[in-house]
């Protein structure tokens, strides 16, 4: 898939999150990350983590459950910003 393809499938979803909590948090992540500078296998990591439920993402995030290590340096940004 094409980079700017990419970016659009990561931009859409981290917006219409079903948590408003959610939808704040990836926005200012996104404000802060310059998506065109990061390489394919990242922007695939950051759509796998955007397809988890918000509930899920919730949970690795506030540390109620421990993320899966492909995901724990995303999640270790998003606590930054939490």
């Amino acid at each position: 898939m094409e980079k700017s393809l990419k970016i659009k499938r990561i931009k859409f979803p981290a917006s219409r999150r079903s948590s408003n909590e959610m939808e704040v948090l990836l926005g200012k992540y996104l404000e802060r990350v310059d998506l065109e500078s990061l390489e394919d296998k990242e922007l695939d990591k950051l759509l796998s983590l955007l397809s988890l439920l918000d509930t899920e993402l919730r949970d690795y995030i506030y540390g109620f459950k421990e993320a899966p290590e492909e995901f724990k340096d995303l999640i270790l940004k998003l606590r930054e910003i939490s």
